[in-house]
């Protein structure tokens, strides 16, 4: 017999170890979550499926918008092709339309396939960068006024929030942290033999950026050149003076062979600056997904850069209350979405697709080109691709949550 719910306070350490032991994890990673936050499968009282959801807030376009953060998703050998996830997610999207108060779920993917059935769409693409330090040359080397120093982190933890904090203002994607979040994600402890560095640039006694890495023994090489790496953790800088300061850091270990950072933004200036980007090695993957629970709050709570009216149809198996036409009304300050039923659209479309347009991460117009659209009016195409427009390409810069 199923049973789909909550795990109690007693069966959290059960949750818990499954969960770690089918992800691969170190079970620490799973301490701080509240019971009422899980949401699991049992079969005949024991632990089938695992699944949780953090409550986050997330830049979309600007404005913080709340948004379930689900993790924790794992399901027993013995239990799976049972259809447990999929019911739990079902009841999941029920549970969240009917309060009302959430209009999206995101999650960092195992595999995207697993995902889009589901209607979950790829809100970024992460870009990772393996560059010798003595290719870091800029081909317009900027006037650096200020000065780089360490951070003491038990003294200056706030000056990491406030850049932060700065840098996200306008981003898309960007999650809002606790303290548990840099704990486990950017401030994680290095591996053993490397040492934790962590250096801010300043301008008049006022930080303007900050890098966190790792560096230590372990590069694989034949020749004789440096063994060490340098892997980045987190970067974060306001200026392109900030950006190439702490760069020009990076980029001047003797030592160190290989400068490592796996999830630079798709808009990161670096290959901009360098004389050779091509030595950065660059390859990309997805990102998080993310999927609209109520579309009537979720397509209405980023601002858009222009009016327009953008008219679809959508098929939604999984959460039926959003199937059919909708009419968008875009504007700078506040939008609008009403029911069109049995009217003329521009397109039809999927939740996947319509989310990742929704983000920014894709065009209206690059999306047709891939077929996951039926355009009924192609004319509409420029009309989307100028009024879903963000600020800035999606990214986010979690490790995990």
């Amino acid at each position: 017999m199923r049973e789909i719910r909550p795990a109690t306070a007693e069966e959290m350490p059960d949750v818990a170890r499954q969960a770690a032991r089918q992800l691969g994890l170190d079970p620490s990673m799973f301490q701080g979550t509240h019971p009422d936050w899980t949401l699991c499968a049992f079969e005949d009282g024991r632990v089938a499926t695992t699944y949780a959801a953090w409550p986050l807030q997330i830049r979309f376009n600007g404005p913080p918008v709340p948004i379930a953060g689900v993790t924790w998703v794992s399901t027993h050998p013995a239990y799976r092709r049972r259809g447990n996830l999929r019911a739990i997610a079902t009841k999941h999207f029920e549970q969240l339309h009917e309060a009302g108060e959430v209009a999206w779920a995101g999650l960092h993917p195992a595999w995207m396939a697993i995902y889009q059935r589901y209607g979950y769409g790829t809100v970024n693409i992460r870009h990772s960068y393996r560059i010798d330090p003595r290719q870091v040359v800029f081909a317009h080397p900027l006037d650096v006024p200020g000065n780089v120093r360490e951070v003491d982190l038990q003294e200056e933890f706030g000056l990491l929030v406030d850049v932060y904090r700065r840098f996200r203002e306008d981003g898309n994607g960007l999650v809002h942290r606790g303290r548990a979040m840099w704990d486990s994600g950017p401030l994680s402890p290095p591996p053993p033999g490397h040492q934790r560095t962590i250096l801010a640039y300043e301008e008049h006694g006022e930080a303007m950026g900050y890098v966190i890495y790792h560096a230590g023994p372990g590069l694989q090489r034949r020749d004789l050149g440096p063994s060490q790496y340098l892997r980045v953790m987190d970067f974060f800088a306001l200026t392109p003076v900030a950006y190439q300061a702490l760069w020009r850091i990076l980029g001047s270990y003797d030592n160190v062979g290989e400068i490592r950072w796996d999830n630079a933004p798709v808009d990161d200036p670096l290959p901009n600056m360098l004389v050779e980007p091509r030595m950065l090695d660059l390859h990309a993957r997805d990102g998080i997904m993310a999927r609209f629970v109520t579309i009537e709050d979720a397509l209405t709570q980023r601002p858009y850069p222009e009016r327009a009216t953008l008219r679809f149809a959508l098929r939604d198996d999984v959460c039926p209350w959003n199937a059919g036409s909708w009419q968008l009304e875009t504007d700078p300050e506040a939008s609008a979405l009403t029911r069109i039923d049995g009217q003329d659209v521009d397109f039809t479309l999927t939740p996947d697709t319509l989310a990742s347009m929704v983000w920014g991460r894709i065009t209206a117009t690059d999306t047709s080109r891939a077929g996951l659209l039926d355009v009924r009016d192609p004319q509409a195409l420029p009309r989307w691709d100028a009024a879903l427009r963000t600020k800035r390409r999606p990214h986010e810069a979690e490790h995990t949550w």
